[in-house]
Formats: C-alpha cells, structure tokens, sequence
C-alpha cells in the first residue's frame, strides 16, 4: 500500500524524509482532480492532505471523502500550521499505516 501526501513543499519534503511519496500542489492546481487522479493509481492506499488545499474545496471534499471507499483521505495540518497549535504527526501516521 502506497501513502502519498499533497500540500506545501516544506510539509510534503519533510514526509518524504519519512518515507512517503509526495506532491507539492500549487495554488492554481485543482486539488480535486489531483486526488481523482491518485485514487486511479495502483497501489494507492492513502492520500493526506493538508488542511490549507482542504479548505479550498471543503464541501467537494467532504463529499468526495465520503463517497470513496479507497483511497482513505486523510487531512492533516501543514507545517506552517503547526505553529499555531500542537501537532501529533507519529499519531496521524499510526492511524495511517493501521498500528
């Protein structure tokens, strides 16, 4: 099962640091067709993305998580979110991975 994380460039470098793949969504991206796109792939298990390209699309969002059985679609804070509250990433990446 493969985890690919969208968002920022320092959040989706850091992840990949960890481990996972990564795409850096720019502004004028569609970050729905983005997330279409991945969950066609082979292999594609999760998809985190953060809560900054979320809350472009929210209610799509909400609506397209809802529909999809897989890939899981995860949303997770931004690094440059963290710095305005506590972040547990090893808590969101255990519940990613199922431990």
């Amino acid at each position: 099962m493969r985890a690919v994380v969208l968002g920022d460039e320092h959040t989706v470098y850091t992840f990949r640091l960890l481990g996972f793949e990564g795409r850096v969504v720019g502004e004028s991206e569609n970050i729905l067709s983005v997330i279409s796109e991945l969950s066609l792939e082979e292999g594609v298990g999760a998809i985190l993305i953060t809560s900054n390209l979320v809350d472009r699309v929210r209610e799509d969002f909400d609506k397209m998580r809802m529909k999809m059985r897989k890939p899981m679609l995860i949303e997770i804070p931004s690094f440059k979110e963290m710095r305005f509250k506590e972040v547990n990433y090893l808590a969101i990446l255990r519940s990613v991975l199922g431990i």
